[in-house]
């Protein structure tokens, strides 16, 4: 370790050994200077070095054994006031005090450290007071035009988009009572678009569906099931996988339901619900004809006296004429009108498909019926989705003249208020006995 030079508060020390001894050997080297200068010169500057060197340990020592301690706070009361009193332990000066005077809280002051609801949070907190509708479907519709108005990729705006429905989606899920919501994503003629696009929006939907889903999300947040609607065959294998995973995620959440419509055409589904209908009634014909090829009954109903007593009175199906006994022409009449009958099988069979039949094998038969479709970009048609669904007298249609990109609470607001007040004008004329 190198020595630290020696100052002079450190010769002033009355306590140090070695300045004395340092100061000594001076004095002796200066009162027989005639005699010895040479050898005692040599020897007072060998006792100085000592002496700085002993000093310089001593000074560590001190260090090491007695650290500067951190100030400590004491806090004394006095009356209604606290007086904090900061002592420095390792200060050299004892009693060194520092003193602040610290204001008492006042318990109004708490209320700002509680978590203060926003604009949106309140505005949707006092639309659920009045009637909510339980089904809301979006026709999410703008996202290249909006992509080509910003000057970005058609990518870019398929993601904008993806960004909005999770905007929207968590403005639905707010209102107290709502249970289903229904967007658009893909319809079954968006694969006769570019490569390129198509293979951007396949991979959008495998990324942002299991980033969706994933823990402190939207869709777990509000334990939200997810159900994926449309012809799922003609989805790339990967993207499938993804789809099923997320709706094996979300099986058991009580919450609300979305439904991501893709690849979905409305007229393939009601196509699809009349195939499924034809199948069951075709099925129902043919159970029908083995039952009848089994036990052919001439008469439904009929009971077992009359058939013997038709038959005859030996209830063989013969009978005696003029002393010959013949075939029964009865039975043979009755046996052949039944094998008609199981031909045409129409006794037990009905071949009517009635409109209920058909809702019921719709695939979107599961949600309620629909409230409130929006449509954005200002196109005023449903370009092939819920045909069937939108077609009920109280279905709300609002397009927007927006892209879907730009949607949000400021246009939702106006939707949701002008469905409250049809609803409640019906209420009011339903109440007062008027025709509604």
């Amino acid at each position: 370790m190198t020595p630290r030079k020696s100052t002079g508060s450190s010769s002033s020390s009355p306590s140090s050994p070695s300045s004395s001894t340092a100061s000594s050997s001076q004095g002796h080297s200066s009162s027989d200077c005639d005699y010895h200068e040479d050898a005692e010169g040599s020897q007072s500057s060998s006792v100085t070095t000592i002496a700085s060197q002993e000093i310089a340990v001593s000074r560590d020592t001190a260090k090491s054994d007695h650290p500067i301690l951190p100030v400590q706070p004491t806090t004394r009361r006095t009356g209604d006031q606290e007086t904090t009193r900061k002592v420095d332990v390792g200060s050299r000066t004892p009693g060194a005090t520092t003193e602040s005077k610290r204001v008492p809280v006042s318990p109004l002051s708490l209320l700002s450290l509680l978590p203060l609801p926003n604009l949106q949070s309140i505005l949707l907190s006092t639309l659920s007071i009045g009637p909510i509708p339980r089904h809301i479907a979006f026709v999410m519709d703008g996202n290249r035009r909006w992509a080509r108005s910003s000057k970005s990729s058609i990518k870019q705006g398929h993601l904008s988009g993806f960004a909005t429905l999770k905007k929207v989606l968590q403005v639905c899920l707010s209102l107290k009572g709502l249970d289903t919501v229904t967007v658009y994503a893909f319809a079954i003629d968006n694969f006769g678009r570019d490569a390129k696009e198509v293979d951007a929006l396949m991979e959008i939907a495998k990324t942002r569906l299991l980033e969706m889903a994933g823990h402190g999300e939207v869709i777990a947040r509000y334990k939200v099931r997810v159900r994926v609607i449309g012809r799922r065959q003609l989805l790339p294998q990967d993207v499938l996988e993804a789809v099923e995973k997320v709706e094996e995620m979300t099986r058991r959440n009580k919450g609300a339901t979305l439904n991501i419509c893709m690849p979905y055409a409305s007229r393939d589904e009601i196509a699809g619900a009349v195939r499924e209908r034809v199948e069951e009634k075709l099925e129902d014909f043919e159970r029908s004809r083995r039952r009848r090829a089994r036990d052919p009954d001439p008469r439904p109903g009929q009971d077992e006296s009359s058939l013997r007593k038709r038959r005859g009175s030996d209830g063989s199906g013969r009978k005696e004429r003029g002393g010959s006994i013949e075939q029964g022409e009865v039975f043979q009449r009755e046996h052949s009108k039944a094998k008609e009958g199981c031909e045409r099988g129409t006794e037990d069979w009905e071949r009517d498909i009635t409109v209920d039949e058909l809702s019921r094998s719709m695939q979107l038969s599961h949600s309620p019926p629909l409230d409130i479709l929006v449509r954005t970009s200002g196109v005023s048609r449903l370009s092939d989705f819920m045909l069937w669904q939108a077609s009920n007298s109280d279905t709300h249609l609002h397009f927007v003249d927006k892209y879907w990109p730009s949607f949000g609470l400021s246009d939702m607001v106006p939707i949701i208020l002008h469905w409250q007040r049809d609803r409640w004008m019906k209420m009011g004329r339903q109440w007062c006995g008027w025709d509604c």
